[in-house]
């Protein structure tokens, strides 16, 4: 079977988005790309069940997947920026925290900063948003005000493993190495299972050893290898499959290949893992947003998506019960859908045969008793 896409420009404001999706029919997953002024913002990916190319309606089933999960995403983007506004119209701190890190991680800066400034104009003791504020900065290469974010941050006092680690990631960037690894130490020191800090120490320890002229300086090289060892030996404890699967590759291409090949492998490691994906919360504040800010009722193939989107998150990290509380009222809400497509079926063999008696009697049990079921739902939704 041919690979199916569909492309689209959204225009919301002055914006103009370009959102192209399509099939990557060897790999089972629909992908949706969201563009704006040519660069890439963000991409979504979604698993789709495969069946053989022999089933004459699968390409059919397919094309209305790929426009369904399409739709979906410009429906998303357009009613972002509304509730976006919705929201610069009220002072809650939560909803514009929360808006500011979905804008994050769509890529869409100008916008998250905007909502953060407006969280701590709010509530400057919110320390959390300074560090969400430094790492927009960080995203568009803006290191001072990054990090004049962040020590106004530590003048306050506090010590979070986050803001040492961005501070440490700061320090990569501008090559000052030393500098980097004494950040991912405290990060560490405040969370010593912070994967993340143990894999831009691994890439910092790699940048450096670039620098190092193995034959001149063969004593700091060694130290070096031996110093990554021990870090990845870490990550190797503290990470899960991918990640020791990842750091067996590197020990094994440092050794035949060298730094540079090795470094290449961390970066582009570090860059998928930890700088290019969206952390499950996100999807959840999208579904919660989209709950309290917008007053149009969510269709059932939104509804189906976000599913998918929250349920794939918690296979990935089962221990957020947020995600599981937003999971359990997407199924309540399907199930009024479902709900009502009954009593319009029961109304429509009725329609057709009035002296159907069993329908009859399930249309009026549906109708008499199925309020309170409607009621309770729309009372915990």
């Amino acid at each position: 079977m041919d690979d199916i896409g569909f492309n689209d420009n959204l225009t919301t404001g002055a914006r103009e988005f370009h959102i192209q999706t399509a099939t990557l029919v060897d790999e089972g997953i629909i992908r949706t790309e969201v563009f704006e002024k040519g660069r890439v913002l963000f991409v979504e990916n979604f698993p789709y069940e495969r069946r053989e190319g022999k089933d004459s309606g699968a390409e059919g089933r397919l094309r209305r997947l790929v426009d369904g999960f399409h739709q979906t995403m410009i429906e998303e983007i357009d009613t972002l920026f509304e509730m976006s506004e919705r929201i610069f119209e009220e002072e809650n701190v939560s909803a514009h925290e929360r808006i500011g890190q979905v804008f994050l991680y769509m890529h869409i800066f100008d916008r998250a900063e905007k909502h953060f400034q407006k969280t701590l104009e709010l509530a400057p003791e919110r320390h959390s948003c300074y560090i969400y504020l430094a790492r927009c900065h960080y995203f568009q290469k803006r290191y001072k005000q990054s990090v004049d974010t962040l020590k106004a941050l530590r003048e306050k006092g506090v010590h979070y493993p986050d803001m040492y680690n961005l501070m440490g990631l700061i320090m990569l960037e501008k090559g000052k190495f030393r500098h980097a690894l004494q950040y991912f130490k405290e990060a560490l020191k405040q969370n010593q299972s912070y994967i993340e800090a143990y894999v831009n120490m691994a890439e910092t320890i790699l940048a450096r050893m670039l620098k190092l002229d193995p034959e001149q300086q063969a004593q700091d090289f060694a130290k070096s290898v031996e110093f990554l060892q021990i870090i990845i030996k870490k990550i190797d404890n503290y990470g899960g499959a991918e990640d020791r699967q990842h750091c067996t590759v590197v020990l094994k291409t440092i050794k035949q290949h060298g730094p540079q090949k090795a470094l290449s492998l961390m970066h582009e490691y570090r860059e998928k893992r930890f700088m290019q994906r969206i952390p499950p919360e996100i999807i959840g504040f999208r579904f919660q947003l989209r709950l309290l800010y917008t007053e149009e009722e969510m269709s059932s193939e939104l509804l189906e998506s976000y599913e998918e989107k929250i349920a794939s998150a918690l296979e990935e990290s089962p221990s957020y019960p947020d995600l599981w509380h937003y999971l359990a009222l997407i199924h309540l809400m399907q199930c009024r859908h479902y709900f009502l497509k009954g009593l319009d079926n029961f109304k429509d063999a009725t329609r057709i045969n009035p002296s159907f008696d069993k329908a009859n009697k399930n249309l009026r049990l549906v109708e008499n008793d199925g309020r309170e079921f409607l009621s309770l739902i729309k009372t915990i939704v």
